[in-house]
């Protein structure tokens, strides 16, 4: 990546993870883009619809939070995720890619008002006090799209894509945003896909220096589904009970 001001290369990301969403749609069918799903197993228009309202969400917060405002206290996750879909099951994947077009183009204007000070300061989002803008913004606006993108590449079998994509996220953060809680987050994550694809001696290996990085990731890694398949590792309840 190119020496540029922070939010030109935040944009040139997000932007990124939008081509990773578009290139996983358009490499399917018209009746798997345009099938409808439920809450309990999503479609790929479902999967377009999530993404797009946690980056709308992003782009909302940071409007109150550059006007000095605190934003809205939202319900919990689950609850939004399923008023999200109710709201958006019935809309086509013409209107859904519309209105992820219409976020994307909304991120530059909310970006402008923030230094790259306030964005890699700590404790600036009210509501994410250990934190920093930076990371809040590439968590919703790029991690979490080519997390389910690559999710959905594992359920059609296609590991090869799936590990690309992964691999491409870890390198653009790592070299992005260098604070240590996004480096345990990103690594983490990059864990829970080794453990999800089958791979324990690899998820190990990223979960060590994750837990290194985010030691309060430690419960959460207990309890998290993604990484029931290595549970019972004794290098795994080792690097969660130190």
């Amino acid at each position: 990546m190119s020496k540029k001001d922070l939010s030109t290369q935040i944009m040139w990301i997000l932007q990124k993870s939008h081509r990773v969403v578009m290139n996983y749609l358009n490499s399917l069918s018209e009746g798997e883009r345009t099938a409808s799903g439920s809450f309990e197993a999503w479609a790929p228009k479902d999967r377009l619809s999530h993404i797009t309202y946690w980056r709308r969400r992003t782009v909302e917060s940071l409007s109150y939070i550059s006007r000095g405002q605190t934003p809205p206290e939202y319900p919990p996750y689950e609850e939004c995720n399923r008023l999200n879909f109710e709201e958006t099951k019935d809309k086509s994947v013409k209107m859904l890619i519309h209105d992820a077009e219409n976020v994307l183009e909304a991120f530059p204007l909310v970006l402008q008002r923030f230094s790259e000070e306030g964005l890699r300061s700590a404790g600036s989002h009210p509501r994410e006090k250990e934190g920093t803008l930076l990371s809040y913004i590439l968590g919703n606006g790029y991690v979490h799209p080519v997390y389910h993108i690559t999710e959905a590449y594992l359920k059609l079998g296609d590991l090869e894509t799936a590990n690309r994509l992964q691999d491409m996220m870890v390198s653009d953060m790592l070299g992005l945003d260098d604070s240590p809680r996004s480096q345990g987050a990103i690594l983490y994550d990059r864990a829970c896909f080794y453990a999800l694809s089958g791979r324990p001696a690899q998820a190990l290996e990223f979960l060590r220096p994750a837990l290194a990085f985010r030691p309060d990731l430690k419960a959460w890694a207990k309890e998290d589904s993604d990484l029931a398949s290595i549970r019972e590792e004794p290098e795994f309840f080792a690097l969660t009970n130190e």
